[in-house]
């Protein structure tokens, strides 16, 4: 909903544009360059309507409301939904039923593209979905300081210290109701298809926690990097059967670590082999 009345004020401002410093002077179309200005023009105000959506909602909103919040994340989902929109990503989710009732789990994923965020965030609808991301992505405009309010914790990798206490708000957050995404791989994979070793410290949130841990896998088709906007871009996400907290119980970090990073390898197998 929010993509579709972006694009309509961005139809609306550029088309007035058009109209009165084209159209209007002599009854017709054909300045290439006041098109082109009236369509920029569109675009930015777009952006700044976006821009006012933000504040707005994270001043009446995101500051008020309990991070748990599903209209607070449902705005959020809205908003993550936009850039996935508009470089016309589609989604295929399979295995959806695999997701546990009670939104208080752990998600392991392997880690292909900044997209990945707003893509888990806006498939998995009815979820309080937060990450544990860089630090970089709280000082994003805008969008950035949204994401300790939805539960989102950030990890300074070159700090040991302050990398165990985030580690701990994050297992805080799943027994506390948080659907918390982990990338075990601890950063973006430059090849399609291909995963980085999974690093064991991140299982820790799956085994303090207590909780179920649900692997996803993020599968890319092998032209995925060749697509050229604005033709479509393929993604599906793979969602696995729950790891129960009874079975992690059982298991060290390593054990779980390659069962994890198994089950998730299985479908870009079955593609890139």
């Amino acid at each position: 909903m929010l993509t579709i009345i972006l694009l309509l004020f961005n139809i609306v401002f550029s088309g007035v544009g058009i109209y009165l410093f084209d159209f209007k002077p002599d009854g017709a179309v054909d300045q290439i360059g006041v098109i082109l200005l009236s369509l920029l023009l569109g675009s930015i105000l777009m952006l700044l309507v976006l821009g006012f959506y933000i504040e707005l909602f994270y001043v009446l909103v995101a500051k008020k409301l309990p991070q748990n919040s599903m209209l607070k994340h449902k705005i959020a989902k809205q908003m993550v939904s936009f850039p996935v929109h508009l470089t016309n990503m589609r989604i295929k989710v399979v295995g959806k039923e695999n997701l546990p009732k009670d939104s208080g789990f752990s998600i392991y994923a392997n880690h292909t593209s900044l997209m990945d965020i707003s893509v888990l965030m806006y498939k998995l609808y009815d979820y309080p979905v937060a990450f544990l991301a860089k630090e970089m992505v709280e000082h994003l405009p805008f969008v950035g300081k949204w994401t300790p309010k939805l539960g989102c914790v950030m990890i300074d990798r070159n700090n040991d210290r302050k990398g165990a206490e985030s580690i701990i708000n994050v297992i805080k957050n799943v027994k506390s109701g948080s659907t918390m995404v982990i990338f075990p791989e601890g950063t973006r994979g430059k090849e399609i298809g291909k995963m980085l070793e999974f690093k064991q410290g991140a299982f820790k949130v799956a085994l303090k926690s207590k909780a179920p841990l649900v692997p996803i896998s993020i599968v890319k088709p092998k032209n995925y990097p060749k697509t050229i906007w604005p033709l479509p871009r393929r993604i599906t996400l793979v969602i696995h059967p729950a790891i129960s907290a009874d079975e992690i119980s059982t298991m060290k970090s390593l054990e779980l670590s390659e069962k994890v990073e198994k089950i998730i390898q299985g479908p870009l197998n079955e593609i890139y082999e």
